[in-house]
Order: C-alpha cells, then sequence, then structure tokens
C-alpha cells in the first residue's frame, strides 16, 4: 500500500501510544506504558517520567516513582542500544539475555582503552553484587570505593567505574534502585533474571510500539545485527507500505493520532528509528547525544519546550492548553 509522509508520522505517533491510550490510574498504569512501549529511554529520570505521562491520562510523578521503586514492576537499567531504559520487569531478563552479549562484545575496545580485560570485569561483577547483596543501594562513589579497595581499579573518579557498573547491569545482576543509586537484582527483585530471549517476540513488540518501520529501523531500536533484524521483522510482519522509495512492514493499518503532545528529553518516539521521515531541527538535536524536550503534532515535531519555566518556541501554531495544564496535573498531584 502506498502511503504518505504524514500518514506514516501520525501513524507511528499513534503506535507508540501518544495518542494517550493507557487511562489506568497508579503504578499499574505506568508499568501498563512501559509494556505497550517496548521501554522508554531513561537516561534522565525526568525524561523517562514525562514520556509516561504523555501516553497516559491518570498517571502522576509520584506514580512512576511508586512502580520503579516500590511495586518494581518496572525496572531502570542498559537494554536497548546499551542506553538506560526503562522496561517493564518482566522484560528485563528477556532483553538482556538477546541483546546483552552483543552489547558487551561491541565494548570490548573500550574495555581495552580502560584497562578492563575480561578477567577484572568478571571480578568486578562479583565484588559489586556481593557488596550490593550486603549493604543495598549504593552510589557511584561507594562502589568506587569498593572497586579500588579491590584493587581493579586504579583511581576512583576515572569512566572505568561506570563502565564496570554498566558491565554488570548487562549481565543482569545490578539495576538501578533509588535515585541514582544501584542494586543487587537478586535483592531488589527477590530472584535473579532469567536472561533468555527470542529475537521474532522482541520484533512484534517493536512493530506494535513503532511501526510501521523497517528491519534497519529494528536493528537502530534494539541493536540487534541487521541480518538477523531483518529475519525477525520477516518472520513476525503482517502488513507492508511503501512511503516514497521506502518499503516499511507493520502489523496494523493504524489511522494515525493527529493531537498535540509535549515530550521529554531523550523520548523514545524521536529515538526509535533509524531513518525519521522527518529532520531534528538543531534546537531539539543540538549533536553531542543530546535530545531536547519536543513539541509533536501528528508524529511530527512543532517546536520545542522548557521543563522549569513551561516556556515554548512553536515552528508553527498550536494550542498547548490541554497539554500544559495535564504537565501541571502529572507534576502536582
Amino acid at each position: 500500500m502506498r502511503r504518505s509522509v504524514d500518514w506514516l508520522l501520525a501513524a507511528r505517533m499513534q503506535a507508540n501510544c501518544l495518542a494517550r491510550p493507557v487511562n489506568e490510574a497508579g503504578p499499574g498504569g505506568v508499568a501498563d506504558v512501559v509494556r505497550r512501549t517496548g521501554g522508554l529511554q531513561a537516561q534522565t529520570w525526568r525524561g523517562a517520567t514525562y514520556a509516561v505521562r504523555a501516553r497516559s491520562t491518570s498517571t502522576t510523578l509520584a506514580d512512576v516513582v511508586h512502580a520503579q521503586e516500590t511495586e518494581r514492576s518496572v525496572l531502570r537499567g542498559w537494554f536497548m542500544r546499551g542506553t538506560i531504559q526503562l522496561v517493564a520487569t518482566e522484560d528485563a531478563g528477556p532483553l538482556l539475555g538477546l541483546l546483552g552479549p552483543k552489547l558487551i562484545k561491541d565494548t570490548e575496545r573500550r574495555y581495552g582503552e580502560l584497562g578492563l580485560p575480561e578477567r577484572v570485569r568478571a571480578e568486578a561483577a562479583d565484588v559489586l553484587e556481593e557488596w550490593l547483596l550486603a549493604h543495598g543501594p549504593s552510589n557511584r562513589a561507594e562502589l568506587a570505593d569498593v572497586l579500588l579497595r579491590a584493587g581493579l581499579i586504579a583511581e576512583p573518579k576515572g569512566q572505568a567505574v561506570y563502565a564496570l557498573i554498566r558491565y554488570t547491569g548487562l549481565l543482569g545482576r545490578l539495576c538501578y534502585g533509588p535515585g541514582e543509586t544501584w542494586v543487587a537484582v537478586r535483592d531488589w527483585l527477590g530472584k535473579p533474571l532469567v536472561l533468555e530471549g527470542d529475537p521474532e517476540d522482541l520484533a512484534r513488540r517493536y512493530l506494535t510500539a513503532y511501526g510501521p518501520a523497517t528491519a534497519r529501523d529494528f536493528a537502530t531500536w534494539s541493536g540487534l545485527p541487521v541480518p538477523l533484524a531483518r529475519r525477525a521483522v520477516e518472520a513476525v510482519a503482517t502488513t507492508s507500505f511503501e512511503v516514497g522509495t521506502t518499503q516499511l512492514k507493520g502489523l496494523d493499518d493504524l489511522p494515525g493520532c493527529q493531537d498535540v503532545r509535549l515530550l521529554g528529553e531523550f523520548d523514545a518516539y524521536l529515538l526509535g528509528y533509524q531513518d525519521r521521515h522527518v529532520d531534528l531541527p538543531k534546537s531539539i538535536f543540538p549533536g553531542g547525544g543530546m535530545l531536547r524536550p519536543a513539541v509533536l503534532k501528528a508524529g511530527r515535531p512543532i517546536g520545542t519546550w522548557e521543563h522549569a519555566t513551561l516556556r515554548t518556541d512553536l515552528f508553527e501554531p498550536a494550542d498547548l492548553t490541554h497539554e500544559l495544564a495535564d504537565i501541571a496535573r502529572f507534576s502536582d498531584t
């Protein structure tokens, strides 16, 4: 089926839950959002919380914290592309089982530059997990001191500390706890993760939340090799579309969402594709790995906004009254 770029962007906005299909309040609504989207970017906690708000109508900031810290139905750690994500807890093991080995392999050169051979990394994972099991949530400075005393790093302020924490997370042995602390997964969840994942299941979840898309889009989002991503997408896709010269795969023929939505920084919708089919202006994507808060309409970025002041800078007119009021509701309730 031949379709326009406008249709594609609006359909992707709907697929990514930005029509706000989740109406459940409380931490259950938070987990539902995260489950439906296959995971949300969480480089910043603020960005992750606003991503939940943009996809639900009744959740609050307190609900997101409760879901992650108390109910533990969502888990923050390193998943797709090795970046920090908020995922449904039941998805954490399958994701790491599928993605973790490749992410570690892809980081080998950096481990070498930091003087972290496999022997040191394996010992560090044991040391960090044992400390967290015995002492509970610990911050970076505390874990750096543990690694230093174990003779695994030369000094506590270098990048080796974070590299070893992340490595242990990719093994499924630690994750984020309260705030910017880390915890042992076995203690936090009461059991270890089962590291078994299926590429076809992940492709189906991706197309549900990001489709229509290409196999390269799926590979970009997940971090899987392109050949494996292509086989998985071909196995699960049920429909295809032609947009310009691009062939895209999907599961549904969606009517699309025409709403206006305020997205937080690093929103998953803008990071889910190799080809977004729309250019991001420097005010949203200035480079250096940053992705600032954006105003979206019918799937197309039309401006930026600021968290602290709620000041907006629109490229085209839009009524933001409801969205601005809902951000106040989300934050203050």
